[in-house]
């Protein structure tokens, strides 16, 4: 694959993303009721995690220990997707779909006494 190939397939790459998030922007518009609790799938496309992504995610959570500042240094080292905004959305969205739902609550809480 030469390189005008290369970019031609990142700029049809990054156009899809922008319709992803459009269109669950238009969805939370039209089901605004039923889309005050972002499920996980919701939160992966909105913050355009991979696979790895949250897997390693899902793992900070599982190894946290009561040290939240631990917690965003951890998470932030994990890129620059996830910013404080970031990263209680996904445990709000976690915490939706049960998934770690004891912890989620617990590090949520710990950011709230911050």
């Amino acid at each position: 694959m030469d390189h005008d190939e290369s970019e031609r397939l990142h700029k049809e790459i990054e156009k899809l993303k922008f319709h992803n998030r459009t269109l669950l922007a238009l969805l939370g518009e039209l089901l605004e009721g039923q889309m005050q609790k972002p499920t996980i799938h919701e939160a992966i496309v909105v913050h355009d995690l991979s696979k790895p992504e949250l897997q390693a995610f899902t793992q900070l959570i599982r190894d946290y220990e009561g040290d939240v500042k631990a917690f965003e240094q951890q998470a932030a080292a994990m890129g620059s997707k996830f910013t404080d905004l970031a990263v209680k959305g996904l445990l709000k969205a976690f915490m939706g779909s049960g998934m770690l739902a004891g912890k989620c609550k617990e590090i949520l809480q710990a950011y709230g006494q911050n």
